[in-house]
């Protein structure tokens, strides 16, 4: 508690320094600190509903910053119509998916099966390289919305509490996800800088590995998150699970697991090495969209439920509908920090950060990391907060005497920075994992800020050794 204690009043006093520094040479970006800490004031202190807390804060703070009324919530749409028309998507299917799966027992059977073969004492360790795995050809949110019901899974059969088993996972799926291509960030840099994607991946790994590994595991097992997991009852209890379910086997519920992954990346595969001709083309294209293979991937799965419970489909509906109720909550609290992350865009507030570091003398390595954690902190999405960086610093990128790919790897570590009550990711979760704000804050904040600093730390290593 008291290690807790320290770490707190050390942030508070770092992020008051750099809110006075920026302020000094700045009040669009004084302002904006100003309204992140008023919005994480109204929903952890005053318990006010978020999404009318993150609402509010964009409407004011839009006005603070210039915008015309008229401008603000033509904003405000655009930010939210955006991320709700992938987000809606995704999330509502995933929902369903999962929820079939569940009735099938197909998340069960994967769910044991994870811990047979990792046993309880690896069960981390099992979850965060499946989290890894997954998320290399697909986005966070997907990936999560895949992995999760293992976890939630995991967690009752083993009765760990779940953000033991989730926190890990949840780090190495946006390890993944910010430092390698085909995500959009990394990808977009790769192709700006030219760099060669052999030695992109290289490095990517050399810093991926340690960061999910320490970031995913040393925060769940430090005295900071008190779990049950360590109770020496759960120590062998591997040995006595067995996968009893007939419906189907094991591997079939597994490949039927990861279906949408296969149905990604194995069509993005083809496309890349052979020339098709342009029908086939366009079906391949058609299903590696993560819309399309997760529809293809539930239409099967429901297909499955009917055949092995003789059911008919008007007896699924029932549970398709209960499975989107669960998302509603999520949805409107994601598209309301669209919102926000547009109005501050449209605000022109990375204009100032490309004014103030235009007159710093840094290596544009540290550059490179601390713009892109700032636009996080200010913007939410590690996306926006990569490709912003990387307009900003592509200029330093011709006097360097290293491989660009360590800039590309500084912005993608500095794009993971202090997830919070402004990025999807945060109430994704928070909400899945039904955890309360200091809960969520200690965990998935931590973690993300944590994990970013490793990747900056052995990043600055390995380029003092190259």
């Amino acid at each position: 508690m008291k290690f807790e204690k320290v770490l707190i009043s050390i942030g508070l006093i770092f992020y008051i320094i750099i809110a006075s520094m920026l302020g000094i040479y700045s009040y669009k970006l004084l302002l904006v600190f100003l309204g992140i800490s008023t919005l994480i004031f109204l929903i952890t202190k005053l318990n006010f509903e978020p999404f009318l807390s993150i609402l509010i804060v964009a409407i004011v703070l839009g006005l603070f910053l210039g915008l015309s009324p008229n401008v603000l919530i033509d904003s405000i749409e655009k930010g939210t119509g955006s991320l709700l028309g992938h987000l809606s998507l995704i999330l509502g299917l995933g929902a369903m998916f999962g929820r079939v799966l569940e009735e099938l027992g197909a998340v069960e059977i994967t769910a044991k099966k994870m811990i047979s073969i990792f046993g309880v004492k690896r069960i981390q360790l099992g979850l965060l390289i499946a989290g890894m795995c997954i998320s290399f050809s697909l986005f966070f949110d997907v990936a999560f919305i895949l992995v999760i019901p293992i976890i939630l899974s995991v967690a009752k059969e083993l009765k760990l509490e779940k953000i033991y088993v989730a926190l890990p996972a949840s780090i190495g799926i946006l390890t993944i996800h910010a430092l390698f291509p085909p995500h959009p960030s990394p990808s977009i840099i790769t192709k700006t800088f030219n760099l060669n994607m052999a030695e992109a991946f290289f490095y990517g790994l050399i810093v991926a590995i340690p960061t999910a590994l320490i970031g995913g595991l040393l925060l769940t097992n430090s005295r900071i998150i008190k779990t049950n997991a360590n109770n020496s009852d759960l120590q062998n209890k591997a040995s006595i699970f067995e996968i009893n379910n007939k419906s189907m086997s094991s591997t079939f519920a597994i490949v039927l697991m990861l279906l949408p992954v296969l149905l990604i990346t194995i069509p993005t595969i083809i496309l890349g090495v052979t020339n098709l001709p342009e029908l086939i083309k366009s079906t391949l294209i058609i299903i590696s969209n993560p819309v399309t293979a997760l529809l293809i991937s539930l239409l099967i799965a429901i297909v499955k439920l009917m055949i092995s419970k003789k059911l008919r489909i008007t007896s699924i509906v029932p549970l398709l509908s209960e499975s989107i109720k669960t998302i509603a909550v999520v949805l409107l609290i994601n598209g309301a920090a669209g919102g926000l992350k547009q109005v501050l865009v449209d605000s022109k507030v990375t204009d100032e950060i490309v004014r103030l570091t235009n007159g710093l003398h840094l290596s544009p390595i540290i550059i490179s990391f601390f713009v892109a954690a700032i636009l996080r902190i200010s913007l939410g999405s590690a996306t926006i907060a990569a490709i912003t960086t990387l307009a900003i610093v592509e200029p330093l990128v011709p006097n360097i005497t290293y491989s660009a790919v360590f800039i590309m790897l500084s912005i993608a570590s500095g794009s993971m920075f202090c997830s919070h009550v402004n990025d999807p990711g945060f109430w994704l979760f928070k909400q899945y994992l039904n955890l309360d704000f200091k809960t969520t804050f200690k965990t998935w904040t931590l973690g993300t800020t944590l994990s970013s600093l490793i990747a900056f730390i052995i990043i600055l290593i390995i380029t003092s050794l190259t």
